[in-house]
Formats: C-alpha cells, structure tokens, sequence
C-alpha cells in the first residue's frame, strides 16, 4: 500500500502551521485513494508530546490510518555547503515515505552536505528543504519546487518571500541561499552562494 509522511513542528508541546498539514493530508488522500477520508486536529494531538522548546513530530499515514507516529526533540541538519546536481525526471509533488529517488540525488553530492536539485534548466529544492535566494532586497523562492512545502506556503502567504522562476544560471543574481522545511524557519540555516557548488 501507498504511503506518505508527515513531518510537523512542535514548539513547547503546541504543533505549529497544523492546518496547512491538515490539508495537505486531506488533498493527499483524496488523489491517492479517491476519498477524502475526515482527518482533524483530534487526530494528531494524541501524537504531540509535552517537550519543552522544539520537537519533530513524524508519522506515517495512508487513506485511512496513521502508523509510527514519534514526537522527539529536535536537533538540526547542519548544512554548510550544496552540490548542483541535475534530474529532469524527478517528481516529489506529494511528500511519499518512498525517497529512493531524492536518496539517489542525494548520493551525488560528493564532499558537500546535500544537494540542490535542478530540473530541466530550473532550481527546485534540496534533497530535504525548499529553498530561497537572497537578491539583496528580498527572498525569493523558485516557482518549481519539487514539493510545496507548508512552510514555503506559509511564507508566500506572509510575503516574507516570493516565487520566481529561477535558472541555475540566475544564481550569480543571489548573495545567500536559505534553506527551509516544516521544523526549519527562514533564516536558520543561510549560506553564502559561493557555497552552492555548480
């Protein structure tokens, strides 16, 4: 059976941006099992524990159940360095347990942390976060991403970023990139361009 991932944040035991992993669930199964099967916040909350400061919650989940949910604290990635690597045939539009595909990608970064993926000429993501380019005014994010992360969607809805399209050429326009998902905010882990390895 088909099944997906659910990362979510929690900070000091209340899960932040829920609703928008709420829906991403709901639009989730309605695709992949044709039902819009009821998932709310009484669902998850059993989940989330009481852990003081930042906490992952992750679980798996199908069309009707939820499997190995964890909630655990949280330590970052620590990403100091990216390595372009070009797939013009990888999909990742719905968040699947199956990352055999980005873990392929993601064995090509040589000596660097992980990888910035570029598909048919255009900058997506990382192997594990969206992504945003600093242009000396503002942020901007491709308007390719592999997956519409929620964060990314809360971002765009409070105007601290915006979407643009973006060529791997077009990354001499940028000073930093950041890098961004469900447990990491815009601005934790910035790195100098330079960084990125073409």
């Amino acid at each position: 059976m088909c099944q997906f991932i659910e990362t979510i944040r929690v900070e000091n035991g209340l899960p932040f941006n829920l609703e928008a992993h709420l829906d991403r669930m709901r639009h989730t199964r309605a695709h992949f099992f044709n039902i819009a099967h009821p998932i709310s916040r009484a669902d998850i909350m059993p989940f989330v524990a009481s852990i003081d400061g930042i906490a992952k919650l992750r679980f798996l989940y199908d069309g009707t159940n939820i499997y190995e949910p964890t909630c655990t604290p949280y330590t970052p990635r620590q990403v100091h360095t990216l390595k372009a690597v070009e797939s013009n045939n990888i999909e990742y539009a719905f968040k699947h347990s199956d990352r055999h595909a980005l873990n392929q990608l993601l064995s090509l970064r040589g000596k660097c942390d992980d990888v910035l993926i570029v598909k048919n000429g255009h900058v997506t993501d990382t192997s594990f976060t969206n992504v945003a380019f600093f242009d000396g005014c503002q942020w901007v994010t491709p308007d390719t991403p592999l997956l519409a992360g929620t964060r990314r969607q809360h971002l765009l809805e409070t105007g601290k970023i915006e979407a643009r399209p973006i060529a791997i050429e077009d990354l001499v326009r940028y000073t930093h990139v950041a890098l961004f998902n469900a447990m990491i905010d815009l601005g934790e882990i910035v790195l100098p361009i330079e960084h990125v390895v073409l």
